[in-house]
């Protein structure tokens, strides 16, 4: 206090030098820091840098041939999967409702010929069963065939038709016992309520039809055989000749004719235990000893007919035009 006392002007002005000396290492201090992580971001920006043009090819005259090459590459297998995808596309469609009601009307009459000369078709093969004037899933047409008053319907009416022809084929070379129900979706509604859906209806829950994008056409087909039968079909669809994909496979075991069988040897073994107790038989006992011998020698797991109901989609992919996609 004595020397500020002595000398206040030197004091106030040490006091002074000293707080600018204070703000100036402040100041040094923070201007540092700043520069220091300046520093950081230059180096982070130079090893961006550096990592993209490592990666990042020159525009060299070797580098953009092997480019073209590979653009080339690319554009052949997207027109190879756009080709599959659109394979149902090449099909013939018909816009002449006289055309596509007749092509209907032999389409039925050729397979039930077809079906009708199937024994003869190959020795052992047996008689596929099919109800009288069965019409392969167009019933509706069976006997009259009417144009549908929505012009837009006729061919996809053409279409199902030749998918029909495509699956009913695979289906009797498949062998079958018997063809009991072949539905398609009805998409024609003659008459004046054209808001209501009639027919079969694929459930939406398995369908891959998609808005915008996948356009299907389903069809469901039921039919009675071996598991050999089945396998058979299956595999023909999986060759993918059409864009048919199957959704669902339903299988049941009917046990009536089991039961026929059953109660048919019951009441034949029953009137043989009558005669034996009297020493006779109806047919003889030496036939009944030789019928048992024959019998015991027979397998005694045989497979039974069982039947079939196969969910069918046809599917069409809705891809976008070149104009669209090469907009002007």
């Amino acid at each position: 206090m004595g020397l500020f006392k002595k000398n206040p002007v030197f004091c106030a002005f040490l006091f002074l030098f000293l707080l600018v000396f204070a703000s100036g290492c402040a100041l040094v201090f923070f201007e540092s820091v700043k520069l220091s992580n300046s520093k950081q971001q230059v180096i982070y920006t130079g090893n961006q840098l550096n990592g993209l043009l490592a990666v990042e090819p020159a525009a060299t005259a070797e580098n953009v041939a092997v480019s073209e090459q590979n653009a080339e590459q690319l554009d052949v297998q997207l027109q190879r999967i756009r080709e599959d995808l659109q394979r149902g596309a090449g099909l013939a469609l018909s816009n002449d409702g006289v055309r596509v009601m007749s092509g209907i009307q032999q389409y039925i009459s050729d397979f039930q010929k077809l079906v009708d000369a199937y024994s003869d078709s190959s020795p052992g093969n047996a008689e596929i069963e099919i109800a009288e004037n069965f019409a392969f899933g167009f019933q509706k047409y069976v006997d009259e065939a009417i144009i549908p008053e929505d012009g837009t319907v006729v061919p996809v009416l053409d279409k199902q038709r030749q998918v029909l022809s495509y699956i009913v084929k695979q289906l009797i070379a498949a062998h079958p016992v018997g063809i009991q129900k072949i539905e398609r979706e009805v998409l024609e509604l003659i008459g004046t309520d054209r808001h209501v859906a009639t027919g079969y209806q694929i459930n939406p829950a398995i369908s891959a039809r998609v808005g915008g994008a996948i356009d299907t056409l389903a069809f469901s087909v039921t039919f009675t055989g071996y598991t050999r039968s089945l396998r058979h079909f299956l595999n023909k669809l999986a060759e993918f000749e059409l864009p048919i994909v199957v959704r669902s496979v339903e299988v049941n075991r009917p046990s009536s004719a089991t039961k026929r069988a059953k109660s048919k040897k019951k009441t034949k073994e029953s009137l043989d235990d009558i005669f034996s107790a009297f020493g006779g038989s109806s047919s003889g006992s030496t036939k009944t000893k030789t019928e048992t011998r024959e019998v015991s020698q027979k397998p005694v797991i045989s497979e039974n007919v069982s039947s079939f109901t196969v969910t069918l989609e046809f599917i069409e992919i809705i891809l976008p035009s070149d104009s669209a996609e090469n907009p002007a």
